[in-house]
């Protein structure tokens, strides 16, 4: 692809995940300065109309909460180009973090993707692929599912349902598709709900036993999984609520065409979580996690990286985010830059400067698109998808000790204390003598040095 502008309007910016269709880039709306998400299908793969019939589908389902947006759909440089809402975070790479999820977690995650997934059978739409990968939140954790390239509407314009078929090929992903996928029938309503149960046992447990099947040819590897659902999946209730085992046998006993009973679904969900004393609020694993991460503060502060800070300006002692936590208002809490840890790992170093280069436009994010995806031309089921991590991590942090006590200066009658803000990234606590001496930032920072420099002497 030559342009690195879609529509005149979406500029790209580097890639965040990669599949058989094509991959997803990170891009930019210049008109309402949003984020957003570039799905660009391989020119080889143009032939399977993907990135066109998930157009299709999500123009279909519009309205729909728990669908992402759509903010473009066409051709750029011969290429398919598919625009869409950038959301936050998918399950997998949440689940990868955390290895399981509460029951709390499961529990509610089950309910929220119910109810989508009835909003979406009720426009005639069916996900055929849902899997940790396709389940995403934004940072509200609004819950929503993606990646419609092999969804299909099971409805006609005449609200008649398409009739049976069997001998179907396998389509999807074969840890988390319905016993019906591998026998190969036509996939209805309760499939969906099948592929769901998966899921949340995955959540729940940490692995399944048909995951991680090697040198097991294709086919082979879909009838072996089939089947090991069908032997093993009711032993796998066995620590779980009676009523996760009661939606699950439910279902298996739904026919192609029956609709199936979603808000007995939910109750059910809803009843095994008040039999566990389960407070339903929306609170996840995940938020317990950040929360506590917030916490784990004494008397060290963050310094946070972001996407625009550059490592030359961080050796040459420029400005730095800094965060302190739970400050004290009896003391004086100070940062001095020659207390920084200079020992970066030269890994982390790269990929902060890569992340900065990329930022600010000196490289296209893209390179050579035959050497960056070798994936088979022929391949449907998206099993071999690969989430790429955000670059930088977004989460690394270097510690910062404040000044030892015998360096600080003696011991003098207390002022009422009070807190300088220069920006949202800087609290510092000090007597009220310090406001007077250090109105700026940068001069704080280089006098601190000096002083510290002086004491070590």
């Amino acid at each position: 692809m030559k342009s690195l502008r879609i529509n005149n309007q979406y500029i790209m910016s580097r890639k965040i995940a990669s599949g058989a269709f094509g991959f997803v880039m990170l891009g930019f709306d210049q008109k309402t300065g949003q984020q957003v998400a570039i799905k660009i299908e391989k020119p080889e793969n143009e032939h399977l109309r993907s990135l066109e019939k998930e157009a299709d589908i999500i123009r279909r389902l519009e309205g729909v909460q728990g669908v992402p947006q759509m903010l473009y759909f066409g051709k750029q440089d011969d290429f398919n180009v598919l625009v869409l809402q950038l959301l936050s975070k998918d399950l997998s790479s949440l689940i990868k973090k955390q290895k399981k999820f509460s029951l709390k977690t499961v529990l509610q995650i089950g309910i929220k993707l119910v109810e989508i997934l009835e909003d979406i059978h009720q426009k005639g739409v069916l996900h055929r692929d849902l899997k940790p990968e396709n389940i995403m939140i934004d940072e509200n954790n609004r819950f929503y599912i993606i990646d419609y390239g092999i969804s299909k509407a099971f409805m006609r314009k005449n609200g008649a349902h398409l009739p049976f078929k069997d001998r179907q090929p396998f389509i999807g992903t074969s840890r988390y598709a319905s016993i019906a996928a591998h026998k190969g029938n036509e996939l209805g309503r309760k499939d969906d709900l099948e592929s769901l149960i998966y899921i949340l046992l995955y959540f729940y447990i940490g692995n399944l036993p048909w995951q991680n099947m090697k040198n097991i040819p294709g086919d082979q590897k879909v009838l072996q999984v089939g089947e090991l659902k069908q032997k093993q999946t009711i032993e796998l209730f066995k620590n779980l609520p009676d009523e996760l085992k009661k939606i699950y046998e439910y279902l298996r006993k739904l026919t192609y065409a029956t609709e199936p009973d979603y808000k007995s679904i939910v109750k059910l969900f809803q009843q095994a979580a008040k039999n566990g004393k389960i407070v339903i609020d929306s609170f996840y694993d995940w938020d317990i996690q950040n929360t506590a991460q917030t916490e784990m503060f004494s008397r060290y502060g963050t310094i946070q990286l972001d996407d625009n800070f550059l490592i030359d300006q961080y050796l040459s002692n420029q400005q730095i985010n800094v965060k302190q936590h739970h400050i004290n208002p009896n003391k004086r809490k100070t940062f001095c830059p020659s207390l920084i840890k200079q020992t970066f790992n030269e890994n982390i170093i790269q990929m902060v400067k890569d992340s900065s280069r990329q930022s600010n436009g000196s490289s296209s994010g893209m390179g050579n698109i035959e050497d960056m995806y070798q994936l088979s031309k022929d391949e449907i089921s998206e099993d071999s998808q690969q989430i790429i991590p955000e670059e930088g991590q977004q989460d690394l942090s270097l510690r910062v000790k404040t000044l030892p006590d015998y360096l600080k200066k003696p011991k003098i009658k207390q002022r009422q204390t009070q807190t300088l803000v220069f920006d949202d990234d800087w609290v510092i606590d000090s007597g009220t003598h310090l406001v007077d001496n250090y109105k700026k930032l940068q001069s704080l920072s280089n006098q601190m040095t000096a002083v510290f420099h002086h004491k070590q002497k």
